[in-house]
C-alpha cells in the first residue's frame, strides 16, 4: 500500500513539474518569413511600341546588358554596352575610357541631358556625379548634365558615397571630406589609428548625422563617427585581425540607425545609437545590401569566385537563412514586398510575407 502511495506521489510530482515547465516555457510564436517564387524572365530588348512609364521602373545590370523592368515581370528597356555603364532608378549612360562628353537617358530611353566633361559618370538615384581624369576631382551635375558644383583636389579619391544629405569622399592619405548638397565642405576628418593611412570604404547617413569608414593598413579598422557642424566625434571603432587591400562596402540603413560593413571574413553590424555590435561570416566580397520593410529584414549579396550567396537577416543580428547559386553576374533588389534576384540573363521575383 505504501509502495502504491509513493508511486502515485512520484507520478503526481512529475505531472506537476511538466505543467510548470510548459507554463514557464510558453512564449508567443513569432511570425515566420515566407519567400514565394513568382516569376522568372529573360532579359533582352524591350518590345517595340511598349509604354514603360505605366508603373515603377526597376534598374538592372547584368554583364554587358542594362535596362529597366517592372514588378509584374516586363522588360521595359534593355540595351547593351561595349565598355562601361552606370544606371540608377532615374538615369542610365554608357561611356568609354576617353569620352569628351557623355549623353545620359531617362528610364524610357529619352535623352535627359549631356555631361560635357571628360570623365566617368556615376548615378545614385537622381544624383549625378562625374569623376574627372586623374582621380582626385569630381563634379556634381544638374539634371541636364551641366555643372552644379565641383571639388578639385590633388590626392586620389579611394572611396565615395552619396546620400540625400550630401556626399562623402575618402582619400589615399587617410582623410575624409563630407559635402553638403550644394557643395560646401562640412567636415574634414582623419580617423588615423593605422601605420598606413588610406580610406577603403565610406558612407554618410541619409540624415547627415553619422559618418563611417574602413581605414588604414596594419592595423585596419572600422570607424563610426557622429557629425556635429564641422566636427566629427568617434563613437565606435573596431580593429580587424586581417587587412583588406581593396575597396569595400560601408553602408548605413535607410533610417540611419544601423551601420553595415564588409571586413575580411564577413559582415559587421553596428547599432548607431547604442554601439552594440555583431559580426557574421560571409563568403567572399559583399556586393550589395538591400533592406525590406517585410519582417524588418535585410538581404546581403556576397560573391566568392563565381558562387553568389544571398543571406537573410532579421532584427539586426539574426541570420535566418541563405541560398546560393552559380553565375557570372548577379544582383539583388528589393521593392515593396518583393525581392528580385538577377542571374546572368534572367531576373526572378520572390514575394516576401510574414505568417
Amino acid at each position: 500500500m505504501k509502495l502504491k502511495k509513493n508511486v502515485f506521489l512520484l507520478t503526481l510530482s512529475i505531472c506537476l513539474l511538466m505543467v510548470i515547465y510548459i507554463l514557464s516555457a510558453a512564449r508567443p510564436l513569432g511570425k515566420e518569413l515566407l519567400i514565394t517564387p513568382e516569376w522568372t524572365i529573360n532579359i533582352g530588348r524591350a518590345p517595340e511600341g511598349s509604354s514603360p512609364q505605366s508603373s515603377l521602373q526597376l534598374p538592372f545590370r547584368l554583364g554587358q546588358v542594362m535596362g529597366y523592368f517592372t514588378a509584374d515581370g516586363k522588360i521595359t528597356l534593355a540595351t547593351t554596352f561595349p565598355y562601361k555603364a552606370t544606371i540608377s532608378s532615374h538615369y542610365y549612360a554608357q561611356y568609354g575610357s576617353d569620352n569628351p562628353e557623355t549623353a545620359f537617358f531617362n528610364t524610357d530611353g529619352t535623352q535627359a541631358g549631356t555631361i560635357t566633361y571628360n570623365g566617368f559618370p556615376f548615378f545614385d538615384d537622381d544624383r549625378i556625379f562625374t569623376f574627372l581624369p586623374g582621380g582626385s576631382s569630381f563634379i556634381q551635375c544638374k539634371p541636364d548634365g551641366s555643372e552644379s558644383w565641383s571639388y578639385e583636389g590633388v590626392m586620389p579619391i579611394t572611396a565615395f558615397s552619396s546620400s540625400p544629405s550630401g556626399c562623402v569622399a575618402g582619400f589615399a592619405d587617410g582623410t575624409i571630406r563630407t559635402f553638403s548638397s550644394d557643395g560646401r565642405i562640412l567636415q574634414e576628418f582623419s580617423p588615423g589609428g593605422s601605420d598606413f593611412s588610406v580610406i577603403l570604404g565610406t558612407d554618410l547617413s541619409s540624415d547627415g548625422k553619422y559618418l563611417a569608414c574602413i581605414s588604414g593598413l596594419n592595423r585596419q579598422r572600422i570607424v563610426l563617427a557622429k557629425c556635429d557642424k564641422e566636427h566629427c566625434t568617434i563613437t565606435f571603432f573596431k580593429y580587424f585581425d586581417k587587412n583588406l587591400t581593396r575597396q569595400t562596402l560601408v553602408k548605413f540603413s535607410k533610417k540611419s540607425d544601423v551601420l553595415y560593413y564588409n571586413y575580411a571574413g564577413g559582415l559587421g553590424i553596428v547599432n548607431c545609437a547604442s554601439g552594440s555590435h555583431t559580426e557574421m561570416p560571409v563568403k567572399g566580397k559583399i556586393i550589395t545590401i538591400q533592406e525590406s520593410d517585410i519582417g524588418n529584414t535585410v538581404y546581403v549579396l556576397g560573391k566568392n569566385d563565381n558562387e553568389y550567396s544571398v543571406y537573410i537577416i532579421e532584427e539586426f543580428d539574426n541570420m535566418v537563412g541563405s541560398f546560393s547559386f552559380t553565375a557570372d553576374n548577379a544582383f539583388i533588389l528589393t521593392s515593396g514586398n518583393s525581392l528580385f534576384v538577377g542571374r546572368d540573363s534572367q531576373i526572378s521575383r520572390l514575394t516576401l510575407s510574414k505568417k
